[in-house]
Protein backbone atom coordinates (compact mmCIF):
# COMPACT_ATOMS: atom_id res chain seq x y z
CA UNK A 1 0.00 0.00 0.00
CA UNK A 2 1.25 3.14 -0.83
CA UNK A 3 1.37 6.16 1.53
CA UNK A 4 -1.54 8.50 0.16
CA UNK A 5 -3.65 5.25 0.37
CA UNK A 6 -2.19 4.44 4.23
CA UNK A 7 -2.53 7.84 5.18
CA UNK A 8 -6.51 8.48 3.64
CA UNK A 9 -7.37 5.22 5.69
CA UNK A 10 -6.25 7.03 8.57
CA UNK A 11 -7.82 9.96 8.17
CA UNK A 12 -11.34 8.04 7.26
CA UNK A 13 -11.57 5.84 10.22
CA UNK A 14 -14.31 6.59 12.64
CA UNK A 15 -13.10 8.84 15.65
CA UNK A 16 -15.30 9.80 18.51
CA UNK A 17 -16.74 13.84 19.00
CA UNK A 18 -15.15 15.97 21.57
CA UNK A 19 -16.57 15.53 24.68
CA UNK A 20 -19.88 18.36 24.79
CA UNK A 21 -20.08 18.63 21.44
CA UNK A 22 -23.61 17.35 21.45
CA UNK A 23 -24.42 19.64 23.90
CA UNK A 24 -22.92 22.78 22.16
CA UNK A 25 -25.26 21.90 18.82
CA UNK A 26 -28.74 21.56 20.17
CA UNK A 27 -27.69 24.91 21.78
CA UNK A 28 -27.27 26.62 18.81
CA UNK A 29 -31.01 25.01 17.32
CA UNK A 30 -33.65 27.42 17.74
CA UNK A 31 -36.48 26.12 20.16
CA UNK A 32 -39.83 26.02 19.61
CA UNK A 33 -41.84 26.95 16.51
CA UNK A 34 -40.68 29.10 13.54
CA UNK A 35 -42.77 31.95 12.55
CA UNK A 36 -45.29 31.39 10.32
CA UNK A 37 -44.19 32.99 6.65
CA UNK A 38 -46.94 35.40 5.21
CA UNK A 39 -48.57 36.66 2.12
CA UNK A 40 -48.88 40.32 2.70
CA UNK A 41 -50.05 40.07 6.64
CA UNK A 42 -52.52 36.74 5.80
CA UNK A 43 -51.37 33.06 6.93
CA UNK A 44 -51.14 30.58 3.47
CA UNK A 45 -52.34 28.27 5.77
CA UNK A 46 -50.49 25.58 3.58
CA UNK A 47 -47.12 25.92 5.94
CA UNK A 48 -45.34 26.67 2.55
CA UNK A 49 -42.82 29.76 2.32
CA UNK A 50 -43.83 32.46 0.56
CA UNK A 51 -41.40 32.42 -2.34
CA UNK A 52 -42.27 28.62 -2.72
CA UNK A 53 -45.98 30.08 -3.84
CA UNK A 54 -43.51 32.86 -5.83
CA UNK A 55 -41.88 30.12 -7.68
CA UNK A 56 -44.89 27.96 -8.19
CA UNK A 57 -46.81 31.41 -9.45
CA UNK A 58 -43.88 32.11 -11.88
CA UNK A 59 -43.91 28.96 -13.27
CA UNK A 60 -47.72 28.84 -13.83
CA UNK A 61 -47.22 31.90 -15.27
CA UNK A 62 -44.72 30.94 -18.01
CA UNK A 63 -46.23 27.83 -18.78
CA UNK A 64 -49.84 29.63 -20.04
CA UNK A 65 -47.34 32.31 -21.79
CA UNK A 66 -45.59 29.69 -23.19
CA UNK A 67 -48.60 28.08 -25.08
CA UNK A 68 -49.90 31.19 -25.71
CA UNK A 69 -46.96 32.18 -28.06
CA UNK A 70 -46.64 29.05 -29.16
CA UNK A 71 -50.36 28.91 -30.68
CA UNK A 72 -49.50 32.71 -31.90
CA UNK A 73 -46.44 30.79 -33.41
CA UNK A 74 -48.40 27.95 -34.84
CA UNK A 75 -51.50 30.64 -36.27
CA UNK A 76 -48.51 32.60 -38.27
CA UNK A 77 -46.97 29.80 -39.49
CA UNK A 78 -50.18 28.42 -41.14
CA UNK A 79 -50.86 31.69 -42.34
CA UNK A 80 -47.71 32.32 -43.90
CA UNK A 81 -48.14 28.40 -45.56
CA UNK A 82 -51.76 29.34 -46.53
CA UNK A 83 -50.13 32.75 -48.47
CA UNK A 84 -47.21 30.37 -50.22
CA UNK A 85 -50.16 27.90 -51.66
CA UNK A 86 -52.13 30.05 -52.55
CA UNK A 87 -49.54 31.69 -54.66
CA UNK A 88 -48.51 28.23 -56.08
CA UNK A 89 -52.00 28.39 -57.32
CA UNK A 90 -51.99 31.67 -59.31
CA UNK A 91 -48.49 30.75 -60.34
CA UNK A 92 -50.00 27.71 -61.40
CA UNK A 93 -53.12 28.86 -62.82
CA UNK A 94 -51.26 31.57 -65.14
CA UNK A 95 -48.80 28.43 -66.68
CA UNK A 96 -51.81 26.77 -67.44
CA UNK A 97 -53.46 29.37 -69.11
CA UNK A 98 -50.17 30.12 -71.09
CA UNK A 99 -49.80 26.45 -72.65
CA UNK A 100 -53.42 26.33 -73.50
CA UNK A 101 -52.91 29.62 -75.26
CA UNK A 102 -50.43 28.02 -77.48
CA UNK A 103 -52.05 24.54 -77.85
CA UNK A 104 -55.20 26.44 -78.57
CA UNK A 105 -52.77 28.57 -81.77
CA UNK A 106 -51.14 25.65 -82.30
CA UNK A 107 -54.51 23.49 -83.19
CA UNK A 108 -56.14 26.47 -85.30
CA UNK A 109 -52.72 26.73 -87.45
CA UNK A 110 -53.21 23.11 -87.87
CA UNK A 111 -56.86 23.03 -88.95
CA UNK A 112 -55.84 25.78 -91.71
CA UNK A 113 -53.08 24.23 -92.85
CA UNK A 114 -54.25 21.35 -96.12
CA UNK A 115 -53.73 18.07 -96.15
CA UNK A 116 -50.45 16.22 -97.78
CA UNK A 117 -48.77 19.95 -96.57
CA UNK A 118 -45.52 19.90 -94.04
CA UNK A 119 -47.04 21.40 -91.40
CA UNK A 120 -45.35 24.46 -89.59
CA UNK A 121 -42.91 23.22 -86.46
CA UNK A 122 -43.67 25.69 -83.27
CA UNK A 123 -41.11 27.85 -82.64
CA UNK A 124 -41.15 27.11 -78.70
Amino acid sequence: MDPFEQELREQLQARSAPGGFADRVMARVPHGRAPRETFLGFGLGFRQPVWRWAVAAVLVAGMVLGGLEHDRQQRLAGERAREQVLLALRITGSTLRDVQQKVGARDERESFSQKGTVREKDDQ
